[in-house]
């Protein structure tokens, strides 16, 4: 095992395998993942960037970053919930997006530790968030953990303490291509999920309020998606939350998550830029999977709030589990 910085400014954790990750602190993002395909060789299975600076420029598409305060969209960016009432600025139109366009968690830098265990890597980074940053109330302390084990075991951490009432739904925005070859689309990926009830929009992707039952198995053709799905009632830490498959280089990912909903977006808006020969954008070059919670919203008042009180902890795990077929 071996931890390395990088020339990039990235750090490199290696596993006993040869599996391994890159991670940035700017936004606390996985920047690389390579695992085994299904002959033994090595592939990176996330869209990156080639440097830090790539990152900032392209800060709106969000690569491989954590998200929060808020994942998604709050209408009007402004919060009701939770027995809370306050404004916002606006990042997507008069809505607010991933918890804002300036000091939002995948803008900022992160403090890293990295350390090893007996069998895996880790990444564990580190923010307080302000009292009124981003204008959330509260000092928000909170570790983004990224740990991956020599078996392909890739586990994201995520928890949070507030100071004050605060709205709190984080997740990680990887666009996963399991074909290893950067630039090729997901077309050719199979995804299955298992889903309940599709969150139905309207103009600027906002909630209509209507939920309708879903299939389980979900095209990556365009259009594609930018959706949100509310998974089946059941125990998603033992039994996968969604299954990614690529026949060609026979890598497949499960799934396992705390979180009781599932964002899709399949890059429908990545740009077409190639930088080397590893870190390459396409449209539809990648597919997030971000478990996460349903955002307050008078539309959708069956779903428990997501404001986090003081002396509570959020925590939302999702494991990437790695295999061949």
């Amino acid at each position: 095992m071996s931890i390395q910085s990088e020339p990039s400014g990235f750090t490199r954790l290696t596993t006993s395998s040869g599996v391994s990750m890159v991670v940035s602190t700017f936004g606390a993002r996985i920047v690389e993942l390579w695992i085994p395909d299904r002959d033994g060789q090595l592939g990176n299975v996330v869209v990156g960037l080639p440097t830090p600076q790539h990152y900032v420029d392209r800060a709106n598409l969000y690569l491989g970053c954590t998200v929060g305060r808020v994942a998604g969209r709050i209408p009007g960016a402004h919060f009701t919930g939770g027995g809370l009432s306050f404004s916002l600025e606006p990042n997507e139109g008069p809505n607010q997006l991933h918890g804002g366009g300036t000091h939002s968690f995948d803008r900022i830098e992160w403090e890293l530790v990295t350390f090893e265990t007996a069998d895996s890597v880790v990444a564990e980074f580190h923010y307080v968030s302000p009292h009124g940053e981003e204008e959330y109330p509260g000092e928000l302390t909170v570790t983004s953990r990224y740990e991956l084990t020599a078996e392909g075991v890739f586990t994201s951490t995520l928890t949070a303490e507030t100071t004050a009432a605060c709205p709190v739904n984080l997740t990680t925005h990887s666009y996963w291509n399991l074909s290893g070859v950067a630039g090729s689309t997901i077309h050719d990926h199979e995804l299955v999920a298992d889903i309940a009830w599709h969150v139905e929009t309207g103009e600027g992707q906002l909630p209509t309020g209507e939920l309708t039952p879903s299939t389980t198995e979900l095209s990556l053709a365009a259009p594609g998606w930018d959706d949100t799905f509310v998974l089946a009632e059941k125990d998603h830490t033992t039994s996968a939350a969604a299954t990614l498959s690529h026949q060609g280089s026979g890598r497949k990912l499960d799934i396992f998550t705390t979180e009781p909903a599932l964002q899709i977006y399949t890059a429908g808006y990545l740009p077409e830029e190639a930088f080397d020969d590893v870190h390459k954008l396409t449209p539809f070059g990648g597919v997030c999977l971000e478990p996460q919670r349903i955002n307050d919203n008078p539309v959708l008042p069956q779903f428990p709030s997501i404001v986090l009180q003081p002396g509570e902890t959020y925590s939302h795990v999702t494991k990437h589990v790695f295999t061949s077929f």
